[in-house]
């Protein structure tokens, strides 16, 4: 019996106690991080997890059941400028006691939910979870209600990759095998900017916008591209031009030794496979192409980005000599 839930369902209409919420809270997150734990997930695994990484507000909207069955519509919100998870008890039992709320879907009873004029401006369509909407009652408490919300993202990650965790020794590499180093690549670059066009690729990537995830990513290299360059020094107009595209990268690594033809090929491989994408035929293929394009990421930071700045650390405030004529 889930103690903490059946006060909050036995509460009077109009009252409220900040301190329950507050313990319904902790102990909603502690049954999502046990979950997260027993999947035993690799840190790329995360970005499918939506309470894995993040703060989320979780909003609690009593409403009326059928048969007078008391019951609370859940659901979490992922909402710009949270700090830290916070939680909104709204009491709607008059406003949804009537035979059209309670005899309708789940679906149908948020949106009637979020069409109110009086609901919080955080509370709308595009910022919930969709995962986490859930009813809970007497017999669907709180761990049943985060069971289900893994359940939903691990499937959902499940077919999002086509192969079965259990295929990919899901306790020992969670649910895909890819590793990009993107927390250390955001360390070493060290860059805001930088850190904000990764971050955006990786939540639309998460959202499953391949299109714009592509087009981002190839951001990305070009300015790892840049920024390997720019270590040496070797970032002007005449060596990249007022407006360098990938074969002014490619060419400038080139004239000065830091790229062999296996190297390029690689690089333009990646960056073929984002012009290729297409957001009208979402799937599989989508994601296999993203992750390709996350190693080429990783393959820029590895091969070129790492030896540039390691030339700048031990050849400080030098510009990389240009390569003798017979080299």
């Amino acid at each position: 019996m889930d103690n903490l839930l059946q006060e909050i369902l036995d509460w009077e209409y109009g009252y409220e106690d900040e301190n329950k919420l507050n313990a319904f809270l902790e102990n909603a997150k502690s049954y999502y991080q046990k979950e997260v734990a027993n999947a035993h997930l690799d840190d790329d695994d995360l970005i499918y997890f939506s309470w894995a990484r993040q703060p989320l507000h979780i909003y609690l909207i009593r409403t009326s059941g059928n048969l007078d069955f008391k019951q609370i519509l859940v659901m979490a919100s992922q909402e710009d400028d949270l700090l830290k998870n916070e939680i909104t008890y709204i009491d709607k039992t008059e406003e949804t006691n009537n035979a059209q709320f309670i005899h309708s879907p789940e679906e149908e009873q948020v949106n009637y939910i979020l069409s109110r004029s009086d609901m919080p401006k955080g509370l709308k369509s595009d910022n919930i979870i969709k995962n986490s909407i859930f009813t809970l009652s007497i017999s669907r408490v709180t761990k049943i209600w985060i069971s289900q919300w893994f359940d939903r993202e691990i499937n959902h990650t499940r077919q999002h990759f086509s192969t079965a965790p259990i295929n990919l020794k899901f306790n020992k590499l969670g649910l895909h095998s890819q590793k990009f180093k993107l927390e250390e690549i955001v360390h070493a670059v060290d860059d805001p900017q930088f850190t904000r066009e990764l971050e955006e690729c990786m939540t639309v990537f998460k959202q499953e916008y391949y299109y714009p995830a592509a087009a981002g990513l190839g951001g990305v290299m070009e300015s790892l591209l840049y920024k390997t360059l720019e270590n040496y020094k070797r970032t002007s107009n005449k060596v990249l031009g007022s407006d360098p595209t990938l074969l002014d990268y490619l060419g400038a690594l080139k004239k000065f030794n830091l790229i062999d033809r296996r190297q390029s090929n690689r690089i333009r491989s990646a960056f073929t496979i984002r012009n290729s994408i297409s957001h009208y035929n979402p799937g599989f293929t989508e994601v296999s192409d993203i992750e390709a394009m996350l190693h080429g990421v990783e393959n820029i930071y590895t091969t070129l980005y790492l030896p540039s700045l390691r030339w700048k650390e031990s050849h400080p405030n030098q510009q990389l000599p240009e390569p003798s004529r017979q080299n």
